[in-house]
């Protein structure tokens, strides 16, 4: 069945569901309210709901693991249309990790299941007084109990849930309240970094199953059809995409990283790896007999499976038990990956917590046992569990993380990218590379080369790049593809999917929009332009020239309109109609 979904006012919305659900709980209460035509034009779907929800119902000091906190999960108004690279959704919370605003944006079928089931935004609050799991089945939403499936991790949750529906949960590192816990959806799309699955822990949830019956309709057949091919012909025609990616699935980055110099190791003690050759993604390719598992309507299908279903490492998994700790054994290497998944953990925090404790403790690979090390990370039996920074701190040296607001930094060296090293200092999250996917100008010229040695016209740039991110994950489309698609191409299949007239300007003003009021949530946390700055292993002599960062930085704040520490002025949040810049005082 095909249909223009109807808010409960009446009104048909084409792209959006208009239906937005709140689940408490603590009361055992499931409302539903109207996704707002205001909203939706605003923060267009995904992060920038999830925004504007975390905005309107979270206090910006509520404590992540508190009831309170809200667990959000949202999907975009192209989600589950054909468009290229459109199966994601976003979760949405106050991350453990870092205390910031935090969105991830996952991939897999779980997002356009939800969007068959008709949700814009599942609200989640309140703490279950005993194990709950939620079902959703189009309208139906119920609690279930989840005590046969507490203290199971994530492979044998979704082995047992998976008939129902598609399947986001967390394993025992969500239980454990681990900081760097996840959420897995599909049994093998993390669901991102800064700890939601501890949220969802903390309220007891186990799991989200989705069930729908529902397709959107498209409000100009025509049009999206015409504006889906020029997507499709620009990701084949994109190199990075339609050989390295899909050829090689993310591994691919390990030779190419490596080979300009800015592949990091040894919890950036080195600046690169002899051994990138013996784990790189063409050695997976030539060595394993792996299958293609691409996400919903994913035309490049850089996911990989072998045979049994396990999941082959990311880059950021190949990096984080590699090189950062010291590793060339790639067997190694995949079972550490495969426990990160199955108890629901970050690789990236895992692999730099572990590697910051082996540093503070001038240890080598073969004298750790890196397996039992990560199951206690999991089991919230480690030091480890609540993050590298939170250890480090505990034993006097901060400074020992690499890491920004809490975030560890994963494997694209900012001492040899000047972009990359100011989209760190300045993501809304911590140390997020997809905050502003740098890597692309910078390494691969798309959509244009960047120099990545110089500050010089980089404040304007990296801008740019988080507004443009906070596009793609509002719509909710995979980060890739900021690799081939700009801004044009997202305003002609946003315009002919919803039928509301969008320009490429406007569509940047709503990832302005929602860049900033990020922003303004972080500083009413209590984070200030204090902590938007590296760890300082990156500023020296042949590394990052302290004054020209600073003076980046400065460059920055003047183009985003906020002042000299960072705060976003009034003048600006009037001009994006955000209206306030402080509900606590903090700020």
């Amino acid at each position: 069945m095909h249909w223009a979904y109807k808010s409960i006012l009446g009104e048909n919305m084409f792209g959006w569901t208009g239906r937005t659900v709140i689940v408490d709980l603590g009361s055992n209460a499931v409302t539903e309210s109207r996704t707002k035509k205001k909203d939706a034009g605003n923060f267009i779907g995904g992060r920038g709901l999830g925004c504007i929800l975390m905005d309107r119902m979270a206090d910006p000091q509520i404590g992540p693991l508190s009831p309170e906190n809200p667990l959000i999960f949202s999907t975009g108004p192209l989600t589950g249309t054909a468009a290229p690279l459109s199966g994601h959704f976003s979760i949405c919370t106050r991350s453990p990790l870092t205390r910031t605003i935090f969105d991830c944006n996952a991939g897999g079928f779980f997002g356009a299941e939800m969007k068959f089931a008709g949700i814009d935004s599942l609200v989640i609050t309140g703490k279950a007084d005993s194990p709950v799991y939620l079902y959703v089945e189009d309208e139906e939403v119920e609690i279930l109990p989840a005590d046969h499936l507490w203290g199971k991790n994530t492979a044998e949750t979704t082995e047992l849930l998976g008939p129902k529906g598609k399947v986001a949960c967390i394993g025992r590192a969500g239980e454990k309240l681990a900081s760097m816990a996840n959420m897995v959806n599909d049994r093998i799309y993390s669901g991102g970094r800064g700890g939601h699955g501890a949220v969802a822990g903390s309220k007891l949830l186990k799991a989200v199953v989705m069930k729908g019956s529902n397709v959107p309709e498209i409000a100009d057949p025509d049009a999206f059809d015409i504006a889906a091919e020029k997507v499709k012909r620009l990701l084949t025609a994109n190199p990075p995409a339609s050989k390295g990616l899909s050829s090689y699935g993310t591994p691919v980055f390990m030779d190419l990283l490596s080979y300009m110099g800015i592949m990091p190791a040894n919890n950036f003690r080195e600046k690169e790896f002899t051994g990138a050759d013996r784990i790189s993604g063409e050695l997976i390719r030539d060595s394993y007999d792996v299958l293609k598992t691409p996400c919903e309507a994913c035309p490049i299908g850089c996911k990989r499976t072998f045979k049994d279903g396990t999941p082959v490492p990311e880059y950021d998994a190949i990096w984080a038990f590699g090189p950062n700790i010291g590793n060339d054994d790639l067997e190694l290497i995949i079972q550490l990956s495969s426990i990160c998944m199955d108890y629901g953990l970050d690789p990236v925090s895992c692999g730099a917590s572990i590697a910051s404790y082996m540093e503070l403790n001038s240890l080598k690979t073969g004298s750790v046992d890196l397996k039992g090390l990560l199951r206690s990370i999991g089991e919230g039996e480690s030091e480890l569990s609540a993050g590298s920074f939170s250890y480090l701190c505990s034993k006097g040296e901060p400074e020992m993380s690499m890491s920004v607001k809490g975030l560890e930094i994963p494997g694209y060296d900012p001492r040899g990218m000047a972009g990359m090293a100011l989209a760190y200092a300045t993501s809304n999250r911590g140390g997020c590379h997809l905050s502003a996917f740098m890597a692309a100008p910078e390494v691969m010229g798309k959509p244009v080369l960047l120099n990545r040695q110089s500050f010089d016209g980089m404040a304007a740039l990296v801008q740019y790049f988080q507004n443009l991110s906070a596009v793609i994950d509002s719509l909710v489309l995979c980060p890739f593809a900021s690799f081939a698609i700009a801004e044009v191409e997202l305003a002609n299949l946003l315009t002919a999917a919803t039928g509301a007239d969008y320009s490429a300007e406007e569509l940047l003003l709503a990832g302005e929009r929602i860049y900033n009021l990020e922003r303004v949530f972080n500083n009413n946390s209590g984070i200030s332009g204090n902590a938007d700055t590296l760890p300082g292993r990156f500023f020296g002599k042949d590394d990052i020239d302290r004054e020209l960062f600073k003076k980046a930085l400065s460059e920055y704040y003047h183009f985003r309109g906020w002042d000299e520490k960072g705060i976003p002025a009034q003048r600006k949040l009037d001009e994006l109609g955000i209206g306030r810049i402080n509900k606590t005082g903090s700020a």
